[in-house]
């Protein structure tokens, strides 16, 4: 199941959001859930960072839960909000239609 994990930054810490992107990039690359999207939530200008967006596979939201909570950026607090919410692509999502074009590719001949 996908997850979608939306993060609020707090106020001011953008040079503590700069000290721990290193720890946060590496923890995504490195954790049982599967990241398939994720970046900086952007203020107006295109470049200030305000938040995250993560949209992970997973299991259970405990998993999704405790993957988040424990992220450098929860535990520093640069993340003033966490919230979680599954998260179904539609039918003509890319993300979707990319996963079919996989399925198929992976189906032996002749089989769905």
């Amino acid at each position: 199941m996908l997850w979608a994990i939306h993060c609020l930054d707090a106020p001011g810490t953008a040079e503590l959001r700069a000290a721990q992107r290193p720890a946060h990039s590496a923890r995504l690359n490195a954790t049982p859930v599967r990241p398939v999207l994720y970046g900086p939530l952007v203020a107006a200008d295109g470049t200030t960072a305000v938040g995250s967006l993560i949209v992970v596979e997973a299991a259970s939201r405990e998993q999704v839960e405790e993957f988040a909570l424990a992220d450098p950026f929860a535990v520093s607090g640069v993340w003033e909000r966490v919230d979680i919410q599954a998260f179904a692509p539609s039918q003509r999502s890319p993300v979707r239609l990319a996963e079919e074009a996989a399925r198929a590719a992976r189906a032996p001949e002749g089989r769905p």
